[in-house]
């Protein structure tokens, strides 16, 4: 998801990065003191020019609800300038326009990926205009990915115009190949799954158990004011090799060699590892996604922002954060957003107590 600050202003907020440092509270991403956008889904996260795909928001204030009827969607058909910064076209940052398709509004929207979108966004030439010479195809994404944006319009009331942009991965094949690479790459490649947080759990400072969060629960856990814990986000561990049964329809299987996963075919809601062709070597290689969590809370504050493990540590399927309690009693939220580095988004939602 692609965020814009509440304002007009088309220059893009790109939250990357882990940060090392920690500011005051006010005004920290992870507090949460207004109704905020804090994460868009794609379901499925990768799909075809035609294909339907839901969207999903996660939209909260500090209390833990907000007006979701606020949320106008819109699948936006404009592509960037190739010489323009951003990831997003700036049309697409409107109320109204001709480069938007209206989804309707509230938490989640359906609609269908444009048939034209290998061409407008991904590795198919754009049909060259009249009397033009022919069209340059979009560049990837540092993971080999193209992505059809979906723009949200949240009207929060007293501020100005509040958009993001939730993003499909695209299924578009391999455009610059040669046939021989085109077919390995297919070969190795399955659509990208949606990660999910396997549990969240706490750890009190010096002790060794870790106390796992049940997801808003009726019951949860709690924290002496101003304590301050460790929380653990954990992962799916993905098979770095297919195996037929392993509920995973993975690189080399399909649903004739292999039915009993491929039937309803799905991914690993972990770092998966996926085909990538590298376009300096010219060859076809594999590679693992990186994974990346956001922290929110409505009070306390968190050591981190954001935290994850690298392509080259993904093998670690959990991340830590410590997190101080506010000093006065009552409950607190809590929300998790992880994300992996071919767009796939999901997310967990918490209450912890702070009590003397």
């Amino acid at each position: 998801m692609v965020t814009l600050p509440p304002t007009r202003s088309f220059g893009l907020l790109l939250l990357l990065g882990f940060c090392a440092c920690r500011p005051t509270v006010e005004g920290r991403p992870s507090l949460i003191d207004r109704p905020r956008v804090l994460a868009l889904s794609s379901s499925p996260a990768e799909g075809k020019p035609g294909d339907t795909v839901t969207y999903q928001a996660l939209y909260v204030g500090p209390d833990g609800s907000a007006d979701v009827s606020a949320l106008d969607w819109a699948l936006c058909t404009a592509r960037k300038p190739l010489a323009a910064t951003g990831a997003v076209a700036q049309a697409c940052f409107s109320p109204k326009g001709a480069s938007l398709i209206a989804l309707g509004s509230g938490e989640s929207a359906v609609g269908n990926i444009p048939k034209d979108a290998c061409q407008v966004f991904g590795p198919t030439p754009p049909a060259p205009l009249k009397g033009q010479p022919n069209g340059r195809p979009a560049d990837p994404d540092t993971t080999g990915g193209y992505f059809q944006p979906a723009r949200v319009l949240a009207h929060v009331p007293g501020d100005a115009e509040d958009y993001s942009v939730a993003m499909t991965r695209l299924a578009c094949g391999l455009g610059g190949a040669t046939q021989e690479q085109a077919a390995s790459y297919s070969q190795g490649y399955r659509e990208n799954e949606n990660p999910a947080l396997s549990s969240l759990a706490l750890r009190h400072q010096g002790r060794a158990e870790l106390l796992e969060l049940a997801p808003s629960a009726a019951s949860p856990l709690a924290v002496r004011p101003g304590e301050q814990v460790t929380l653990r986000a954990s992962w799916a561990t993905c098979p770095l090799t297919s195996e037929c049964g392993d509920e995973i329809c993975g690189p080399g299987e399909t649903l004739a060699t292999c039915p009993a996963d491929c039937t309803t075919p799905h991914g690993c809601q972990g770092s998966e590892p996926y085909a990538y062709f590298d376009p300096l070597a010219r060859t076809v290689r594999e590679r693992r996604e990186s994974i990346r969590v956001s922290w929110f809370a409505n009070d306390g504050s968190f050591e981190h922002d954001r935290t994850g493990r690298s392509e080259s540590d993904a093998a670690v399927t959990y991340t830590d954060n410590n997190w101080t309690a506010p000093d006065t009693e009552g409950s607190t939220l809590l929300w998790v957003v992880i994300r992996d580095d071919r767009g796939g988004v999901g997310w967990g939602s918490y209450n912890l107590l702070v009590e003397r």
